[in-house]
């Protein structure tokens, strides 16, 4: 009997101990709830599923200032990476991310040399994928990156979108509307780009990729439209080819003020003389004078062009190159 009544007892104080743990736990949690931390937590959350950076880095900047220990959280240690990434802030992320054994750091490691045109090492990450539909997405993209764009477009349509996240897919449709694109092929781009925005409208990648589908069908008015819509951030790259697009956007439709504008933001970046070349040569080709088109464009790759930009440039100097020397051909026809 004394055995029961101290069993008794013993039960009793176990669940007096566990009543008092969660009251603790229900009071801290409505602590939690009636804090400024969850309005941070919930705000820096919408942040990554609005893509909004400037917001995302100001609620990291909170974080930083008022509650640090936030930052040991892994969600929001992961979308401080996440935005590393996409804002081209890559210091120290390769390291970062190699902590990580699962798939979606993985995958964000594999993007990162793809940016940084490590292509090897990117190749070298595909085998590391645990999913399936990843492996091949990511052998998608990188086939892409080569720009062997028959290659890719095979490799992406053998995906389901269903087996991919929501950014997975906008990737893999962007990547496929860009293969397209440099096929000739307008008409499926337009279609694969629309399954990108139906998946996510607010994906940077598919305002920027709309822009580059209205330069290339020649809707200027639109992509005039676009191109306030479109922001640098603090991912160089990314601001550099905005802002040769726009400039050459201005140069096609007369905006010569415009235009102008366009060129001293140029003129501020890293690599912007041989932006500054390239479209000089640009525009002294669309006036006819492919002499001084040449000398600007060679100018231009002599100095280093952003890699966004090279294979148009070295087309363009090949073609003035052929004016050059049929105008030289026609001189000895008619004897001028």
């Amino acid at each position: 009997m004394s055995r029961k009544k101290r069993s008794s007892r013993g039960y009793k104080k176990r669940m007096r101990i566990l009543k008092i743990l969660i009251g603790g736990i229900l009071i801290f949690g409505i602590l939690f709830l009636s804090s400024p931390y969850l309005k941070h937590v919930m705000a820096f959350r919408g942040a990554i599923d609005r893509y909004d950076f400037m917001a995302l880095s100001q609620e990291l900047t909170w974080m930083e200032d008022k509650a640090d220990w936030l930052k040991k959280v892994p969600a929001i240690r992961e979308g401080e990476l996440w935005l590393k990434l996409n804002q081209g802030n890559h210091e120290d992320l390769e390291a970062d991310l190699l902590q990580y054994d699962d798939d979606t750091q993985r995958f964000w490691l594999f993007q990162l040399y793809c940016l940084q045109g490590k292509l090897g090492e990117a190749e070298s990450m595909i085998h590391t994928f645990k999913s399936l539909p990843l492996q091949r997405l990511a052998e998608g993209l990188l086939w892409y990156e080569e720009e062997s764009y028959e290659e890719a477009e095979k490799v992406l349509l053998t995906i389901n979108d269903t087996d991919l996240n929501r950014e997975e897919q906008v990737l893999k449709n962007i990547a496929l509307t860009r293969s397209l694109m440099a096929s000739g092929d307008l008409e499926r781009a337009q279609k694969s780009w629309q399954s990108a925005s139906e998946i996510s409208s607010a994906h940077p990648q598919v305002l920027a990729t709309e822009y580059d589908l209205a330069l290339n069908l020649g809707q200027w008015d639109r992509a005039k439209e676009l191109s306030r819509q479109l922001v640098g951030t603090d991912n160089i790259s990314y601001t550099q080819q905005l802002l040769v697009k726009k400039a050459i956007l201005s140069l096609v439709i007369g905006e010569r003020e415009s235009y102008e504008d366009t060129l001293k933001e140029i003129e501020k970046l890293e690599d912007g003389e041989a932006c500054l070349q390239y479209l000089a040569g640009i525009e002294e080709y669309e006036q006819g004078d492919f002499v001084k088109a040449a000398e600007h464009l060679q100018g231009a790759l002599d100095r280093g062009l952003p890699q966004f930009v090279v294979k148009d440039a070295t087309i363009a100097l090949q073609q003035a190159g052929e004016r050059i020397a049929a105008e030289k051909a026609l001189s000895k026809v008619i004897g001028n």
